[in-house]
């Protein structure tokens, strides 16, 4: 009888130590799952929600560039088909001229440049020039790098403006070093180019609205359009204005006689208001205590420009030449500083951060004073005091605390900036609701952009800043959408069909 192989038993006993390795390893991974699971639904849902944000951003990056590629694919083929009719035809008697007087490398760039500084006043898309062509647009590569929404934030991330801003629109891309930059592919050219091809992009797609680089700027377009359409309709007729044909008109049922020659200011107002609620509900505070109706009387002369609403612009919103003669977003004329207007829209009107410097401009409105006036036993220096920074510590307070009254000066800067009621006093003493002209801008802002500091102009504050240890920066609006529109649509519809039926209708 044969002894048993006790070479069979050291065989089996590897395989259940293999086996037993393989269900502790899965029973470990299991219990790993379950731990790092066991977070609460809302951390859960936050988290895919920023996930969600950041890759909504990522996909209108991409959309950016999809329309930034086709409008170069657009130029290219125009600036090509341009050159071949130029070789069909010959060249005229002046090119002639310049062939005779400049040696034959000259030749065509001369007659090409001498052609481009003409063409954008004829045609809606300039030749673009082969060498200013960037292949780097293509390279969608990186658009989708992989986001750990869970990942905590750098410190670098928190300081930034962009990352902080309540909108949620920080974009999370990688960038492509010193590609956006105010000397290079920002200014008006480039802007011309890509507003043609937004509105060309637009028609194509049946949209009534575009997709530019200043999401604010294309809300306030929309709006615009919107309200005026609606006016017109109504047979609404501002102060100033003289019907035409208003006998033929007459006889419309659509028309309402009693409408004209009314103020524009109202439905303006509305819309104003409905807009910075719907979009920007944390700037409504900032319009409500500032008392800030500048932009109100802006937009109001933008839709019916006469005499009259020119005449209640004030000093510091009056358009300037650039603003007149450029095409460039329409943020860019809320700022009250001319000079700040005319360097934004020769440098930056095609900046994609554009919506983001007015907000940091806006952030920066300061009034002067001395320190002695607001802190007790400072000395008298000049220091200055951000308009946020007040209208924050005073929303911070309750409806009990707002008819508290406090006398300045405070007893020291942190309670400036932490009751409601000095900083109600501050505000008030620096007549910071009495409009623009008591504004000046934060240093600050002129080390973050150089480029818009102007020498020549007073409007840079002096003295040391007078601040919280947090400051908040004001939210721009997102793009614009298809629910938006339709809400922009409606409230419009709604608001003045009411008031022109309640105006219509005989008093009771």
């Amino acid at each position: 009888m044969d002894s048993p192989n006790p070479s069979q038993g050291d065989d089996k006993n590897p395989a259940i130590s293999e086996q037993e390795r393989k269900q502790a390893e899965c029973i470990r991974e299991l219990r790993n799952r379950v731990n790092a699971d066991q977070r609460p639904d809302s951390e859960r849902v936050e988290a895919l929600q920023k996930e969600n944000r950041m890759l909504r951003q990522q996909l209108i990056d991409v959309q950016t560039k999809m329309s930034r590629m086709l409008a170069s694919v657009q130029l290219l083929n125009d600036s090509v088909s341009k050159t071949l009719d130029n070789t069909a035809n010959g060249h005229d008697t002046d090119e002639r001229d310049i062939q005779e007087e400049s040696p034959p490398g000259e030749q065509v760039i001369d007659s090409r440049g001498q052609k481009q500084s003409q063409q954008p006043a004829d045609t809606s898309l300039t030749s673009l020039d082969l060498d200013s062509f960037d292949p780097s647009i293509l390279d969608f590569e990186n658009a989708f790098a992989p986001v750990n929404a869970s990942a905590p934030a750098t410190g670098s991330a928190l300081t930034s403006s962009e990352v902080i801003n309540a909108a949620g629109t920080n974009p999370f891309y990688a960038q492509i070093p010193n590609i956006w930059s105010h000397e290079y592919q920002m200014g008006m050219q480039s802007y011309l180019t890509a507003i043609n091809a937004t509105e060309e992009s637009s028609l194509v797609l049946g949209k009534d609205y575009s997709f530019t680089n200043s999401p604010f700027s294309d809300h306030i377009q929309l709006l615009q359009r919107m309200l005026k359409n609606k006016l017109n309709t109504i047979g609404f007729v501002p102060e100033g204005h003289h019907p035409v044909q208003r006998s033929a008109l007459a006889n419309s049922s659509s028309l309402d006689i009693s409408l004209t020659h009314r103020s524009v200011y109202q439905p303006v107002l509305m819309v104003l208001s409905m807009f910075n609620s719907i979009t920007r509900p944390d700037v409504m505070a900032w319009y409500a205590k500032t008392r800030f109706y500048h932009i109100i009387e802006l937009t109001a002369w933008q839709l019916y420009p006469s005499s009259t609403t020119f005449n209640k612009l004030h000093p510091r919103y009056r358009p300037t030449k650039a603003q007149l003669e450029n095409p460039h977003p329409g943020i860019i004329d809320w700022i009250p500083f001319p000079s700040i207007r005319d360097r934004l829209i020769q440098l930056h009107s095609a900046n994609p951060h554009i919506d983001q410097i007015f907000c940091d401009a806006v952030t920066g409105y300061v009034v002067e004073t001395l320190m002695s006036d607001l802190i007790l036993g400072a000395p008298q220096i000049t220091v200055y005091v951000r308009v946020t920074d007040l209208i924050n510590t005073m929303s911070s307070g309750t409806s009990e605390n707002e008819s508290s009254i406090a006398v300045l000066p405070a007893p020291d800067i942190s309670s400036l900036f932490s009751s409601p009621a000095y900083a109600r006093a501050a505000f008030n003493k620096l007549n910071m609701d009495k409009g623009a002209g008591y504004y000046k801008i934060d240093p600050a802002f002129f080390e973050k952009y150089p480029e818009l500091w102007d020498q020549a102009s007073d409007l840079t504050a002096t003295g040391m800043p007078l601040k919280p240890k947090y400051q908040k920066i004001l939210t721009y609006p997102k793009p614009l959408d298809s629910s938006t529109v339709e809400t922009y649509r409606s409230f419009i519809d709604f608001s003045l069909d009411a008031a022109n039926t309640i105006s219509m209708s005989p008093a009771s």
